[in-house]
C-alpha cells in the first residue's frame, strides 16, 4: 500500500506501543483477533477502522515504555509532564496557563533526578506541543488529555514520593494565588484537591483552618450539583484538617463542616455515619438553634434506615422544643374534620394573586418548626396516619397565622390531598394551585417532589388522565435525586410506577422499570417506597407469567418472613391495606373470588384506623366491585348483592369528580350487575 494511506494508521500503532517491536506485533494480533484489522480480498488490500483502533487500551507493559519514553524527552518536558500527571487525566489550557505562565518561586518545583527546575514560561508551555506529537497527550479544543491513563500513572511515577505531596500542595496555592482572571469556582476543586495532596506539608494551624474553609466551600458546591459522594469527602477532608481544639476557636467552620457532612452522607446513605456526626454535634453545639441543622438529617436518616417511628418521636421532641405542640391525647375525628373544613373555607376566599400577598413568615422558632412539620407529613401518613390531618392541619395554620414560608407549600398540597377524601375536588384543585404557586415564588425547587406526590398524585390524577401525570411524576423523581431528596424521589418513583399500572401500560416494560426503581430503593434504604413496589412488582410478574401461581398473600419464599405477617406486627395499616388491594386483584384474576372476598372485608376493617383510604383512583374499589359480583354470582347471598350496590355508588361519586379515570370502570360493574339481575339487555 502506498505511504500516505498508511502513515496515519502507523502513526496510532507507534503512539500506542512506543515503537517497541514486540509490542508492535503483540497489539496488531489483538487488532486481527478483534477484527479491526482484516484483509480484504475483493480489494486485495488490508482495512482498518481508525477510530476503533485509536480508542482501543494500551496493551500490558507499555506503561513501562512510556515512563521510559518520557525520561529521554528534553527536560523541561518531562518536568512539564509531570506536572500535568498531578492534576489527573485532562486539564483546560487556561489551567495551564496559569500554572506555567505565572512563574514563582523557584525553589518550590521538582527537585527530582536531573535536577529539574522550572524554565521560562514560554519555553515550557512550547513542551505541550512536543508532547501532543510525541503521542503523550491530545488535544481536543481548550482540553489537553493524556493519551491514556498509564501514560498519567508513568509520568506521575517519576516524581519522587517524598515530592508528590510538597508538589500537589504548590500547584494548589500558586493556581489559587494566581486566580484573579479566572472565576474561583471554575477552579475550586482543582485547588482543594491539590492542596488536600499535599495536606501532610502544611506549615500552621492557619494554614489548616484556610484549607478546612476551602474544603466546606469545595463540599457545598458539590451538594448543588448533587455529587454527594465527592461532597462527603470534601466534608470529612476539612473536619480532618481542622486543628486541636477546633470547637472552641473555630466553632462556626466546625458546626458547618459537621452538619453538612452529615446531610451528604444522608444522601449517601451512610446512617451510621449520620448517627456518629450528629452526636458529635449535638454535644458541642452552644445552643439548641444550633443543632436543628443536623437534627432534621438525623431524623431522615431515622427514617431512611427503617426506624420510622423513631424519626416520628424525635420530631415531635424538637417540635416541642421550639414551643409547637401537636395534641396529645388526638382530638376526635369530628373535631378534626371540622378544624380541616375551617381551613378550606378559608382557601377558598383567597384568590391566587391575594395569596401571594401574605407576608411572610419570620418568626425564629415558627420557621425551623415547619422543616420539622414537612418531614412529619411524609412520616405519619406511612408511619403514624392518625397523626397525618393533625400535622397538616398545625402547618396551614401557622402559615395563615405567621406567614407563608418555603414549607407552607408542603402544607397546602397536604391539605389538597386530604379534601380529596371529602370529595370536593374542587377546592382540593385550588388548594392544590396554591401550593404550586408558592413554589414557584419561593423558587423552592427541593420541595416540588413532594408537592408533585401529593397534589398531582392525590388530586390531578383524578381531574385528568392518570397517564398524562406520568411524566410529571418522573420529572419530581429527577428534580428529588438532584436536590438531596431521596425520600421524595422514591415517593415520585413510586408513584410513576403504580399510575404506569392503573392507566394500563404495558407490563412487561413495566416490569422492567419495577425492577430498576426497586433496586435503586434498596440501594438508598428507602424501605417504604421499596416493600410497596416489590407488592406490585410481584403481581405484575404473575400477570406476565400466566400461572396459576399462589396468591400473594400467601407465597412464601425461602428465607423471607410473609410480608403481611410482618405488616400486622409492625401495626403498618397503610402497608396491610395496599398488600390486600394487590392481594385482591390477584385472587381475583385467579378465580380465587372466596380469597379475594375474604382480603377485601379484612382491608375494610384495617381501613377503619386510617386518616385516608388507598383509593388508587378508583382501582380499589372497581376490584371491590367485582369480587362482590363474582360472590353474588357464585353463591347466591343478598349480602354480596348489597356490597355491589355500594360498590357501584362509590363509583358514581369518583365518576362525578373524575370521569376519566372512572367512568369506564362504572360502566362495567353496572353492566355485571345487571347481568346478574339477568336483564342482559341493558348489561349490554
Amino acid at each position: 500500500m502506498q505511504k500516505h494511506l498508511t502513515k496515519y494508521f502507523s502513526d496510532i500503532v507507534y503512539k500506542k506501543t512506543g515503537g517497541n517491536p514486540l509490542f508492535v506485533s503483540q497489539f496488531l494480533q489483538s487488532l486481527w483477533d478483534e477484527g479491526l484489522l482484516v484483509y480484504s480480498l475483493d480489494y486485495n488490500a488490508w482495512q482498518w477502522d481508525s477510530g476503533a483502533v485509536d480508542a482501543k487500551e494500551l496493551i500490558e507493559g507499555v506503561g513501562v515504555l512510556m515512563a521510559n519514553k518520557i525520561r529521554q524527552l528534553p527536560t523541561g518536558c518531562q518536568y512539564t509532564i509531570k506536572l500535568l500527571s498531578c492534576l489527573g487525566s485532562k486539564f483546560d489550557e487556561s489551567i495551564l496557563t496559569l500554572l506555567i505562565s505565572k512563574g514563582g518561586d523557584s525553589s518550590e518545583g521538582i527537585t527530582a533526578e536531573g535536577g529539574e527546575r522550572r524554565k521560562e514560561s514560554n519555553s515550557q508551555f512550547s513542551m505541550l506541543d512536543v508532547a501532543v506529537d510525541e503521542g503523550l497527550l491530545k488535544k481536543k479544543g481548550s482540553k489537553y488529555i493524556f493519551a491514556h491513563d498509564q501514560i498519567q500513572h508513568a509520568a506521575y511515577s517519576l516524581i519522587p514520593e517524598s515530592e508528590r505531596g510538597r508538589l500537589h500542595r504548590y500547584i494548589g496555592k500558586w493556581i489559587l494565588k494566581n486566580m484573579s482572571n479566572i472565576r474561583v469556582d471554575d477552579v475550586l476543586f482543582i485547588v482543594v484537591d491539590q492542596l488536600n495532596r499535599g495536606k501532610a506539608f502544611i506549615e500552621g494551624d492557619n494554614e489548616r483552618i484556610e484549607l478546612a474553609t476551602l474544603n466546606l466551600r469545595a463540599g457545598k458546591k458539590a451538594m448543588t450539583l448533587a455529587t454527594f459522594l465527592g461532597s462527603a469527602l470534601y466534608l470529612k477532608a476539612g473536619i480532618d484538617t481542622l486543628c486541636d481544639g477546633h470547637w472552641e476557636m473555630h466553632y462556626d467552620l466546625s458546626l458547618q463542616l459537621y452538619s453538612l457532612y452529615a446531610e451528604a452522607e444522608y444522601c449517601n446513605c451512610h446512617f451510621e455515619e449520620v448517627g456518629r456526626v450528629s452526636a458529635v454535634v449535638i454535644k458541642k453545639a452552644t445552643s439548641f438553634e444550633n443543632k436543628l441543622h443536623v437534627l432534621l438529617t438525623l431524623i431522615k436518616s431515622l427514617a431512611g434506615g427503617s426506624k420510622l417511628q423513631d424519626a416520628i418521636d424525635m420530631s415531635f421532641k424538637v417540635l416541642k422544643e421550639l414551643g409547637v405542640e401537636c395534641p396529645s391525647p388526638l382530638p376526635p375525628i369530628v373535631i378534626l374534620q371540622q378544624d380541616i373544613l375551617k381551613l378550606k373555607m378559608k382557601l377558598e376566599k383567597s384568590t391566587e394573586a391575594d395569596f401571594l400577598q401574605y407576608r411572610e413568615m419570620n418568626e425564629t422558632k415558627i420557621s425551623p418548626a415547619m422543616k420539622f412539620l414537612h418531614k412529619l407529613v411524609i412520616y405519619t401518613f406511612f408511619g403514624k396516619q392518625q397523626y397525618f390531618p393533625v400535622i397538616v392541619a398545625k402547618m396551614v395554620q401557622l402559615t395563615l397565622r405567621h406567614g407563608i414560608c418555603k414549607e407552607s407549600c408542603i402544607g397546602l398540597a397536604s391539605l389538597s390531598f386530604i379534601m380529596c377524601e371529602f370529595e370536593d375536588f374542587k377546592a382540593s384543585d385550588h388548594i392544590g394551585r396554591l401550593a404550586t404557586l408558592l413554589l414557584e415564588k419561593f423558587k423552592s425547587e427541593e420541595y416540588l417532589p413532594h408537592v408533585y406526590a401529593l397534589y398531582i398524585g392525590g388530586v390531578r390524577c383524578w381531574l385528568t388522565h392518570s397517564e398524562s401525570t406520568l411524566e410529571q411524576f418522573l420529572h419530581g423523581y429527577r428534580v428529588g435525586m438532584q436536590t438531596g431528596g431521596v425520600d421524595t424521589a422514591m415517593l415520585n418513583a413510586y408513584l410513576y410506577l403504580i399510575t404506569s399500572f392503573t392507566s394500563g401500560r404495558c407490563l412487561v416494560e413495566l416490569g422492567r422499570e419495577l425492577d430498576l426503581f426497586g433496586k435503586q430503593m434498596i440501594e438508598y434504604n428507602q424501605l417504604v417506597p421499596s416493600k410497596m413496589t416489590l407488592v406490585i412488582r410481584h403481581l405484575v410478574s404473575n400477570l406476565v407469567s400466566s400461572k396459576d401461581s399462589l396468591s400473594l398473600i400467601t407465597d412464601q419464599r425461602k428465607g423471607q418472613e410473609d410480608v403481611l405477617e410482618q405488616a400486622i406486627k409492625e401495626n403498618d395499616y397503610t402497608f396491610i391495606c395496599h398488600i390486600y388491594i394487590f392481594g385482591v386483584i390477584d385472587a381475583y384474576i385467579g378465580g380465587r373470588y372466596e380469597l379475594a372476598a375474604d382480603m377485601v372485608i379484612k382491608r375494610k376493617e384495617v381501613e377503619k384506623k386510617l386518616s385516608c383510604r388507598l383509593l388508587y383512583y378508583g382501582l380499589t374499589d372497581f376490584f371491590d366491585g367485582l369480587t362482590f359480583l363474582a360472590m353474588a354470582h357464585k353463591t347466591n347471598d343478598a349480602k354480596w348483592g348489597s356490597f355491589v350496590s355500594k360498590a357501584i355508588e362509590t363509583m358514581k361519586g369518583f365518576v362525578r369528580n373524575g370521569s376519566v379515570n372512572c367512568d369506564h370502570k362504572l360502566l362495567l360493574l353496572q353492566a355485571e350487575a345487571r347481568s346478574l339481575l339477568g336483564d342482559t339487555e341493558k348489561a349490554s
